[in-house]
């Protein structure tokens, strides 16, 4: 077996420890090096890696022995950082969302084509959980016939004394540095669900909401609604992070209406509904087949299989994100494809 080498390009809100953990208990990947600028963020991303950090993103990509690099940096660093490691020939793990906006979108497509490296989009949340990974299958089998309905709430859940503030100070840095508040955070999440379904819409209608007041205090949403428009059928996606009372989960459900059956699916309770009646969650599932995005990468790399979670799909959702804020800031419906591909809430 081939053991991968890997370098951590950034720490944004404890993500690369996270995949640097991830990796470490893989046979098949070695993290040998790793940088984060930010001191806290650094702290945390040298305990998980266990050595001392590289100087810069540059020495860390700058090792020979290296095959792909994790690049979970702040989303503004991610276009230089994608075209600096593909004109070394390292391919390419990237870790949601993938930047700050669509003119960056294209530049990292356009780095990772035209250097012929591996890319994958590494967004786990929903794709990645078996029950939503079986209906990918089912909406592009055509199975149930034509979608006449879609819905999803994607959103994290938290007590109403959580100091977000202190846990995830990045949440609330302005769109120059983190592309958009909990639409880009946690948006990214639905709406790469959604065109991994149906592509893109014609057009977008947005809103969104600034309650918590953390974020208020920031000018930041930390909630949002999108309407995509697919002709036939509107996609409605309600995402972001709340405050809720007393117990409770997060929010991972969805609601899919076809011309031949309806599908609910809460991810997080475990349930499913199928024509309003109650199913076997594991019985559902026990036929879906998940491919990881490390898995995705290699086989990228060993096979020439291209990974579900691509370039492609990543920039199409960035360009509905984009035209997500438009439409907030127009206060009307936006057409894709965009005009423009700079980020709307930076002027």
């Amino acid at each position: 077996m081939k053991s991968y080498n890997v370098g951590i390009l950034g720490n944004c809100c404890t993500h690369g420890a996270g995949i640097c953990n991830m990796l470490n208990q893989r046979e098949d990947t070695n993290v040998v090096a790793a940088y984060e600028g930010n001191s806290r963020r650094a702290k945390e991303l040298q305990s998980v890696f266990g050595r001392q950090l590289s100087s810069s993103y540059q020495e860390v990509m700058n090792n020979p022995d290296l095959d792909f690099v994790a690049v979970t940096c702040d989303p503004c660093d991610k276009a230089n950082i994608v075209e600096q490691a593909t004109t070394k020939g390292l391919h390419i793990l990237l870790n949601k969302p993938l930047c700050d906006s669509l003119e960056n979108a294209h530049r990292i497509m356009t780095a990772v084509k035209t250097n012929g490296v591996c890319f994958v989009y590494d967004i786990p949340m929903v794709r990645l959980i078996p029950a939503f990974a079986k209906l990918i299958n089912q909406v592009n089998t055509g199975v149930h016939g034509k979608i006449m309905g879609y819905y999803h709430l994607f959103a994290m859940n938290f007590p109403m004394d959580f100091d977000l503030k202190t846990t995830w100070p990045e949440r609330l840095d302005p769109p120059e540095k983190s592309g958009g508040g909990e639409m880009t955070n946690m948006g990214c999440y639905a709406i790469d669900y959604a065109v991994s379904l149906f592509g893109k819409p014609v057009n977008i209608t947005a809103k969104w909401r600034k309650t918590w007041d953390i974020y208020q205090a920031d000018d930041v949403e930390n909630f949002g609604q999108i309407i995509l428009d697919y002709n036939d059928f509107f996609a409605f996606l309600d995402v972001g992070k709340q405050q809720l009372k007393k117990e409770h989960k997060h929010s991972n459900l969805i609601t899919i209406n076809f011309e031949h059956k309806t599908i609910t699916i809460d991810a997080n309770a475990q349930a499913i509904i199928i024509n309003h009646l109650i199913q076997d969650y594991e019985e559902f599932i026990q036929d879906a087949v998940v491919i990881n995005s490390v898995e995705q990468l290699i086989n990228a790399i060993e096979h020439d299989t291209y990974p579900t979670s691509n370039i492609e799909n990543a920039v199409a959702a960035t360009e509905i994100l984009m035209a997500t804020y438009q439409s907030i800031i127009e206060k009307q419906p936006v057409t894709l494809p965009l005009t423009s591909d700079k980020n709307p809430l930076v002027s």
